[in-house]
């Protein structure tokens, strides 16, 4: 039966649907928000003349917060290539069933799930609400997915979980092919290999776990990392096959007939302007950035295949594959050697343990090859400043580009730089009561020179003075009188972009009663760069994210003689970390405290999680300095002071808040 655009109809046969039990088990035992579910099974059917991907979820509803979630169900397809089957949406109260699984009951939705980021799909979502669903009662649903992506046609690849966040009593998935369908698999946090049978023709491969713990992903996990049990499984295939499957759709978006004149005239300007290879690039990649507006309709094939050339350029928006397309003809046409190039923005590192598959990648960008060099350019970012040099490139561990006899490439690490170094100079009145003078500047290299970039070019400079003076506020607690205004400057072709900041900060420094004033200093460095571990033995690895360095200085200046003495900690840690910490005195009234942080690699192992808390701690109670300004008749006499651990009062602070947490959610 057909309604609206949904079918409803028995299970296929390969797919046996026998009542699922409780076998005598206390639910609420093995429950999870008021539910427990008591089977997961997906099957893949790749025999048919149409792909047929079918579930089953059987939950029971354990407590009354469960109602709500078990009684809405929702599956989303694509109708232009895809067909929902209903199976059966079934209420077992008391041993007894019903099937509210009927057309009347279902309204089908356009959810655009990705709105905001100004991508469109075009999917439709089939929900429907189960009425009079009660405590004690087991939902039992089961649909199929039918059809597939025209664009990836014959290619199949399936990524599917066996062990979950909540305890499932029994997870089952299956894939039934034909035997001359070589299969690739890969299995994921210990999970098991598969039963292997073949039955009237068809090839099936079975997994079926019961009663796994739940899984929970560590913080801090790099996106690619996978400790609970999981597989991919997928057609046997090259990388060269996956390139083959894209290439002829870009290359005919870029060879759409004779390009806009418009469009030749702005090539042929950068041309004019610039002789050197590098330079003709990066105007051409800004060219894009600045043309191009970033909009996806991914509907149909839209997801996968770039739109002609013309229609990029006349429209003026696009997603990365049609910025690739218009970047990679503006560098062609300036006898450039480009190419588009499909990559994983999250999984970027483990691409090269992938199954080889169009669904492996979920970005695109342009490979430039000049000097024997490959250059990775993203045609969908802001405008960027620095030459090819110093440009930040799009850096996702490896890259499939649409050429002939396509390999996976490695793409460069991300080349170690100070991306952000601040400095402070601090003038501390005579007079006791009057504030102290900060005048900071800060300058932003790299990635996060196009950062700060982009956030300046969309705020007037009021509203960004304003927002400057209120962050540092926080970070001082204390108020701050402007005494100049917020200047910018910038380097564009070294990509450096410098902010100075001048305040009259009237709490500089904290009554201690008779014994003086005091200064602590606040954290920029090791707070907002590195990731805090609670004191649970590590499984999964610890993301560092970009390699960098970042240096505060700290020069202080003090209108009476001061006596503390200087130190110098050099800290090292696993993976290269290293960081130091030093106080040291010009003369007898000014002081310079520096602390430094190099991450050199993106992730830690896990063995390593005990060697990168000792640094962390090492380093926070290393890298604060504090002194007391002595007053005698309402002025300051002299200075005492040393290093300041708030670093240590901090993660002492955080340990214990998340040792409290555990156990309330434990109880």
């Amino acid at each position: 039966m057909s309604t609206r655009g949904l079918e409803f109809a028995p299970a296929p046969t390969a797919f046996p649907v026998p009542p699922v039990g409780t076998d005598g088990r206390d639910l609420r035992a093995i429950s999870a928000d008021g539910i427990a579910v008591l089977l997961s099974e997906t099957q893949a059917d790749l025999t048919g003349p149409e792909r047929r991907l079918t579930t089953r979820l059987v939950r029971a509803v354990t407590g009354r917060d469960g109602l709500q979630s078990a009684a809405r169900f929702d599956a989303a397809y694509d109708p232009r290539y895809e067909r929902l089957i209903i199976h059966g949406i079934r209420v077992i109260r008391g041993g007894v069933a019903r099937d509210e699984g009927q057309p009347a009951a279902f309204e089908l939705m356009r959810r655009e799930l990705n709105l905001e980021r100004a991508i469109y799909d075009g999917r439709v979502t089939a929900h429907m609400v189960v009425p009079d669903l009660r405590e004690g009662d087991i939902v039992d649903c089961c649909y199929s997915i039918v059809g597939e992506q025209p664009a990836l046609k014959d290619s199949f690849s399936w990524f599917f979980i066996l062990q979950w966040s909540t305890r499932v009593v029994e997870t089952t998935c299956r894939v039934i092919a034909r035997p001359e369908q070589r299969m690739l698999i890969r299995r994921f946090g210990g999970a098991p290999a598969p039963r292997v049978g073949d039955s009237n023709g068809r090839r099936i491969y079975t997994w079926r776990v019961r009663d796994l713990a739940p899984y929970l992903p560590e913080p801090y996990s790099p996106a690619w990392s996978v400790g609970y049990q999981a597989v991919e499984i997928g057609f046997a295939r090259t990388w060269a096959q996956v390139s083959d499957l894209f290439r002829g759709m870009y290359e005919a978006a870029i060879d759409d007939g004779e390009p806009p004149s418009e469009f030749v005239a702005e090539v042929e300007a950068i041309r004019g302007r610039f002789s050197d290879p590098a330079a003709r690039a990066v105007e051409g990649l800004r060219l894009v950035q600045r043309t191009l507006r970033y909009h996806s309709v991914a509907i149909g094939e839209g997801g996968f295949r770039p739109r002609a050339l013309r229609t990029i350029w006349s429209t003026r928006y696009g997603d990365c594959k049609d910025a690739s397309v218009l970047l990679t003809t503006v560098l062609r046409r300036m006898g450039l050697d480009a190419s588009c190039a499909l990559v994983n923005v999250g999984m970027g590192d483990d691409v090269r343990n992938f199954i080889p598959s169009p669904r492996a990648f979920n970005h695109c960008v342009v490979r430039l090859r000049l000097d024997g060099r490959d250059y990775w350019l993203d045609g969908t970012l802001p405008p960027q400043a620095g030459d090819l040099q110093r440009l930040t490139q799009a850096r996702f561990g490896w890259a499939l580009p649409l050429v002939e006899n396509a390999e996976l490439v490695r793409i460069a690490p991300t080349p170690l730089e100070i991306v952000r170094e601040v400095v402070e100079r601090w003038t501390f009145p005579r007079e006791v009561g009057r504030p102290a003078r900060l005048d900071c500047s800060t300058t932003h290299r790299g990635w996060r020179a196009d950062d700060t970039r982009r956030l300046i070019e969309n705020r007037d400079p009021e509203t960004l003075a304003e927002m400057y003076r209120e962050q540092l506020e926080r970070e001082l607690a204390s108020p701050l009188r402007p005494v100049s205004s917020l200047q910018i400057s910038e380097d564009t072709a070294a990509n450096s972009l410098t902010v100075r900041e001048a305040y009259d900060v009237e709490q500089a420094l904290v009554s201690l009663g008779s014994e003086g004033r005091q200064f602590l200093s606040y954290d920029d460095v090791v707070r907002p760069n590195l990731p805090i571990l609670d004191a649970t033995p590590r499984r999964e690895p610890i993301s560092l994210g970009s390699p960098r360095q970042v240096i505060t200085r700290r020069e202080f200046n003090f209108g009476v003689p001061t006596n503390f003495s200087p130190w110098d900690e050099h800290i090292r840690g696993p993976g290269g970390l290293e960081a130091r910490a030093r106080f040291e005195w010009i003369d007898r009234r000014r002081g310079v405290h520096t602390i430094s942080l190099t991450v050199p690699g993106e992730t830690l192992a896990p063995r390593q999680a005990e060697a990168y808390r000792a640094f962390f701690q090492r380093l926070a109670n290393n890298s604060g300095v504090g002194f007391v300004l002595r007053t005698r008749g309402g002025r300051y006499i002299s200075t005492s002071g040393g290093h300041f651990p708030w670093g240590w009062i901090a993660w002492t602070a955080i340990v214990i808040a998340l040792a409290a947490a555990r156990c309330s959610g434990a109880a």
